[in-house]
Order: structure tokens, then C-alpha cells, then sequence
């Protein structure tokens, strides 16, 4: 598992629009336009988390979508992290319209 610098990891969150950096994770809120959109987006990250067998936290509220990517315990981002965040911006840009 590669492990990333705080300069490599800074350069990768310039270029994922609303992630941000929480300890050693990445986080973000995803807000769709219904409940329905929440339950589909997930189920087509749940197969890249298989693929990359690398599994965030996310909790839903209605339309409102919590992703962290990395333990809270974790003492660095890994290259797999910012892999699944890029994966799941992929999804979010090719099966809904943006409203975040």
C-alpha cells in the first residue's frame, strides 16, 4: 500500500472539487436530487470498492450522501484512497447531474 506525502496529497485534493482532508482521511457530502439517486450512486461505487477492495464509511441522510475513505485511526493517506475518490467523482459525473 503506497503512502502518500502531505505536498502529494494536497496536489490530488486541488483536483477533486469538495473533498477535503479530516486526520488522515478523505471526506466529502454528496447532496442528489432524491433518495433513489443515493441508493444508485452507491450501489455503482460499491463495485470500484470491490475492484479496489477498499471500503469508505458513508452515511445517508435522505438525499445527503457522507463519504470517508480511510480509518479514523489511519496515519496517512494511501494512493488507493485518492483511486476510489476519483472513481466515485467518475460516477457521480457520468450517472447524475452535478449539484454539489
Amino acid at each position: 500500500m503506497s503512502s502518500l506525502t502531505a505536498d502529494q496529497v494536497a496536489l490530488q485534493l486541488e483536483r477533486l472539487q469538495g473533498w477535503a482532508l479530516d486526520g488522515n482521511s478523505l471526506v466529502k457530502t454528496y447532496e442528489f436530487a432524491s433518495f433513489a439517486d443515493v441508493i444508485a450512486f452507491t450501489t455503482r461505487v460499491a463495485f470500484y470498492c470491490e475492484e479496489l477492495e477498499h471500503y469508505p464509511t458513508w452515511e445517508n441522510t435522505y438525499t445527503l450522501l457522507k463519504v470517508r475513505i480511510g480509518e479514523l485511526d489511519q496515519y496517512e493517506v494511501h494512493g488507493r484512497d485518492i483511486q476510489l475518490a476519483k472513481r466515485m467523482e467518475m460516477a457521480r459525473g457520468v450517472v447524475f447531474d452535478k449539484k454539489d
